[in-house]
């Protein structure tokens, strides 16, 4: 579950009220995967890593952790239900986090690039 928590992970990252950017423990601890995900590190590599942020995400009382089960977040920009042709993912193809694409540019904060625009296949 490696890549769905690291999605999870440069979502939070996003997120300048998230207790992954407030909290100087966990901050730390975020930008530490971040880091060796930048510098080539495979995710099997980072299990230990997550185990321990989201350690502290739970004992911080932030119960959604880095779970994406846990999130119920309707996928911002979907629209009426019509499919989505493009979306933007992860741009070093590294998690599974994507986001609809919007007029704003959406950063990916892990690799420290855009989220790249993929089109969805039918």
């Amino acid at each position: 579950m490696t890549a769905d928590q690291l999605a999870v992970l440069c979502g939070r990252l996003a997120d300048a009220a998230d207790a992954v950017r407030t909290s100087p423990e966990i901050r730390a601890r975020a930008e530490s995967i971040a880091d060796r995900v930048r510098g080539g590190a495979a995710l099997g590599e980072l299990a230990d890593d997550f185990d321990e942020l989201e350690e502290l995400l739970l004992r911080a009382g932030h119960a959604a952790g880095l779970s994406p089960v846990r999130s119920y977040e309707r996928l911002p920009g979907a629209g009426d239900g019509h499919r989505v042709l493009e979306v933007l993912a992860c741009p070093g193809g590294t998690c599974s986090r994507f986001e609809a694409p919007g007029a704003v540019p959406v950063d990916c904060l892990v690799h420290g690039r855009p989220m790249a625009v993929t089109r969805l296949r039918s």
